[in-house]
């Protein structure tokens, strides 16, 4: 276990909401796990949750997160990652960076950062593909702990207090995440279902329940698009907020979707199961639910491997 005056600093965000918040949840994970000092300043949202990570560093942050070939290339990727301030002085020695989407996918990640710790107090990372699946699990209590959305922002909210009544009649809630929007070209549009494919696997996994209890079940539907649902004694519709959506998924008791972090991570705040459609069949069985798998999914695809 390394000592607490060691310091982890995040340069650069990955994606949207969902995919900041799993990012970060992992470099945190470590943090816990090896009582380092983690600091995020890229984490804007940091106000949302109940004590999350630090996003104070020093004034200087801003400069190692710059591209300094940015304006001059601004069309090229390849030259951005390359001549980043951070990556520069890293060849330097001045600085210890990383940037785990430059690591080999095969290398032993947490054995990387370990050893940057021995030569460095403190030690600057970027990166999507930084994964210990065995940390957030273990340290599962204490992050969602810090990862929880504050009262304030949903106590007074309608749909909050209607789904809270439905539990206490002891309803089984089935949030079903109908993703669409940019998943129209991501990966072709393999991932993106219509409102057809989703009513079918609710009919399925209805009937399943049905053979296993006798309790009434309520669909949720949460959506970044119209819908053609229509809402009844057994179905509601959420039209809320990101943060609010997060947090009134993680009240269901199963949560049904297509491949998405935003489905992911409200899954692992409220330890419910999340079946993540890979077909249009409609069947639950085709369906995969395991948190670990459905996260390596965003790193490797479809032959998603534990790290």
């Amino acid at each position: 276990m390394l000592s607490s005056k060691k310091k982890l600093i995040l340069l650069k965000p990955c994606g949207q909401n969902s995919n900041r918040l799993m990012q970060n949840l992992h470099f945190e994970a470590f943090c816990i796990e090896h009582r380092i000092d983690y600091r995020n300043p890229t984490f804007n949202n940091g106000h949302l949750y109940i004590s999350p990570c630090s996003v104070k560093t020093n004034s200087f942050i801003k400069y190692l997160s710059a591209n300094i070939l940015e304006q001059t290339f601004q069309q090229s990727n390849i030259i951005k990652k390359i001549f980043s301030f951070a990556w520069l002085l890293s060849k330097s020695v001045f600085v210890k960076y990383i940037d785990f989407d430059r690591v080999n996918i095969d290398k032993d990640r947490k054995k990387i950062l370990l050893k940057a710790f021995e030569k460095k107090n403190t030690v600057y990372v970027s990166g999507w593909k930084f994964r210990v699946s065995d940390l957030i699990e273990k340290n599962r209590i204490e992050l969602v702990k810090r990862y929880s959305l504050k009262p304030e922002f949903y106590e007074n909210n309608n749909l909050y207090k209607k789904i809270i009544k439905i539990k206490k009649q002891e309803n089984i809630l089935i949030g079903i995440h109908i993703r669409r929007g940019d998943y129209k070209n991501w990966l072709g549009g393999k991932y993106y279902f219509e409102d057809e494919v989703y009513e079918a696997y609710m009919k399925e996994f209805l009937e399943k329940l049905s053979k296993e209890t006798d309790k009434n079940q309520v669909f949720i539907i949460f959506s970044n698009d119209n819908v053609k649902f229509l809402e009844n004694d057994n179905i509601l519709i959420s039209k809320e907020c990101w943060y609010i959506d997060h947090h009134l998924m993680s009240l269901c008791d199963y949560l049904i979707g297509t491949h998405s972090t935003f489905t992911l991570w409200a899954s692992y705040i409220g330890g419910n199961t999340f079946f993540s459609i890979r077909d249009n069949s409609g069947k639950i069985e085709n369906t995969v639910s395991d948190f670990r798998e459905n996260d390596m999914f965003h790193i490797f695809g479809e032959k998603g491997r534990c790290i």
